[in-house]
């Protein structure tokens, strides 16, 4: 081993080498590594002399690598990206870091944001990013560390585990039912003013899907309004405008302080539901395996 070390030149050179040949200029790898450019050509120098050979063709805008200066620069690449993977391996499970975690809208909204100062509470030296988005590529793209979505748990190349199945059924704010119809049977939906979620995803569950799967004919002139998220949605019941259809767990907050109401007790379950979703294959850090345990023990 020593023998091997000992042909080995100095790794201040080899980063120098790297960089230039990256950049194919002496000046901006010396940006890269917050030195001279003069230490930068000094270091090459080194190297140069060190291994006897040239690996610059030098020109007075650009630098170009020779053929054996190209040679090596794949072996310095490979050798300095394993360093640097190790390194940082080593560095995310021993150093605390802030956390990224993604939900579409209505989860981080209904679901995720009521219950959240219980995790800060309990765990202060945790800092967590949160997305929210309806884009799953935002929740789902590199540096996020876990995300909740909404699906059938099929996503490739991640794992996932289900937090809270889909059942739906429609609600509204205890003084709407005071100021219109009874209502008695599913049918009597159709008399009243329907809030309804309509965005890009087909498997967004509206009133139409829902009177569809209740067997119960409807006019495609229905009384309605539009919303593209749930919790703009959910605002406009509580705030008494008609009846919307909710979904199960994520309007715990509103049922229990009597904000909405169920005007009957009548619901639909689809298969899908909200998920935990992480990357497969990817150790997640100590800060994040306390994150989604925590999640997963919320009831």
């Amino acid at each position: 081993m020593e023998k091997v070390r000992s042909q080995l030149p100095p790794m201040t050179t080899l980063a120098a080498f790297e960089a230039s040949a990256r950049l194919r200029s002496f000046t901006r790898a010396a940006e890269e590594l917050f030195v001279t450019q003069a230490a930068v050509s000094r270091q090459i120098k080194i190297l140069e002399q060190y291994l006897g050979v040239k690996l610059f063709d030098r020109t007075h805008r650009r630098v170009e690598l020779t053929e054996t200066g190209q040679k090596f620069q794949h072996a310095v690449s490979v050798a300095l990206d394993l360093l640097a993977n190790s390194a940082g391996a080593i560095r995310v499970d021993a150093t605390p870091h802030d956390l990224t975690l993604g939900a579409d809208l209505s989860m981080a909204h209904l679901w995720l944001m009521p219950r959240f100062p219980e995790f800060q509470a309990q765990f202060p030296e945790i800092s967590v990013n949160i997305i929210a988005s309806d884009s799953e590529e935002d929740s789902l793209k590199p540096g996020v560390d876990m995300a909740l979505l909404y699906g059938d748990g099929n996503w490739p190349g991640f794992d996932t585990t289900l937090l809270v199945s889909e059942e739906i059924y429609p609600v509204c704010a205890p003084d709407y039912l005071k100021c219109n119809p009874t209502i008695s049977d599913p049918s009597d939906f159709l008399e009243h003013t329907l809030l309804d979620l309509r965005g890009d995803r087909w498997d967004w569950v509206d009133w139409h899907q829902w009177f569809t799967k209740k067997k119960i004919p409807f006019s495609e002139n229905m009384r309605s309004l539009g919303f593209n998220n749930l919790p703009l949605l959910v605002q406009a019941a509580c705030a008494g405008q008609g009846i919307a259809l909710g979904w199960d767990r994520l309007l715990d907050h509103q049922l229990e302080t009597g904000l909405l109401v169920q005007p009957l007790n009548v619901s639909l379950k689809t298969g899908r539901g909200y998920f935990l979703v992480k990357r497969s294959g990817v150790k997640l850090t100590q800060e994040a395996t306390i994150l989604e345990n925590w999640i997963l023990d919320m009831p």
